[in-house]
């Protein structure tokens, strides 16, 4: 059975979702189809990127991604294919795959059809008709293209200088929680073993990393790394980002939350 997961930022009422799953469903016999993700926010690739690397890796190799965050972005309406970890993903061109990867080599791929009406209907049968190649053995309509011939992204990154390091809003979730642009990886670089003080209102602080949020008592702020590995900011059983006036930063939006996190 085909596995197809599908990323938007249409809004999980939007009757476009359903127009792509019965696209595929009408183009394919035997498979099955998964909303990865309906609700980052619109013109936040950085989120969208960070949602769906928290989340492919969890599917079964030979899972086929379709995202379409942004598909009207760039206006050279290029469609790009990579074949990376053992999954096949299929998006616009227009920085999402900058952002998944960053710094990782990948090989990149140009979907050579010109769509005649660049839609998320069109956009859908295009990808369909690539997968249908690839599961009958045959090549796809694609060419090797280089990271300079696509349009580039770079992620806001954390800054480390002076024991501070300097972290943004990266996502905000279901339940209020903060997740910030901090891997656990680079917070330990950082961090060398020493105390931490993490700094984000004038009298709050937090000066302990936890496991589980029922690690404190109800209604007290908890830091801890996510299951994607990102430090996050919550509250047990509480708002973290309706308490503490957290809000995303988007590509647009020169709104900035910064979260100082001192190493002593």
């Amino acid at each position: 059975m085909q596995i197809f997961t599908i990323t938007t930022d249409f809004g999980a009422d939007n009757h476009a979702v359903s127009s792509v799953k019965g696209r595929i469903f009408s183009a394919t016999t035997d498979c099955q189809v998964v909303d990865l993700s309906h609700t980052a926010s619109k013109f936040n690739l950085q989120q969208a990127a960070y949602i769906f690397k928290s989340t492919y890796l969890n599917f079964p190799e030979g899972t086929v991604h379709f995202i379409f965050n942004n598909l009207h972005e760039n206006k050279n309406q290029q469609l790009i294919y990579v074949f990376e970890n053992g999954h096949h993903i299929f998006c616009p061109d227009n920085g999402f795959i900058t952002l998944l990867f960053h710094d990782q080599p990948i090989q990149i791929y140009r979907l050579t059809d010109k769509l005649n009406s660049y839609n998320f209907v069109a956009v859908t049968d295009l990808f369909l008709a690539n997968v249908a190649l690839m599961n009958h053995g045959q090549e796809m309509d694609v060419e090797i293209t280089s990271v300079d011939s696509i349009l580039v992204k770079k992620p806001h990154v954390a800054f480390y200088q002076n024991n501070i390091l300097d972290a943004q809003v990266l996502h905000i979730d279901y339940f209020g929680n903060v997740v910030l642009n901090v891997t656990k990886e680079y917070f330990e670089e950082c961090r060398q073993g020493r105390n931490v003080k993490i700094h984000f209102m004038r009298h709050e602080e937090i000066t302990q990393i936890h496991a589980h949020y029922n690690d404190v008592d109800a209604s007290f702020p908890v830091c801890l790394f996510n299951t994607a590995n990102h430090l996050e900011i919550a509250i047990n059983q509480g708002n973290a980002a309706q308490l503490f006036g957290f809000s995303e930063s988007t590509d647009r939006s020169l709104f900035y939350n910064s979260i100082k996190i001192f190493f002593e």
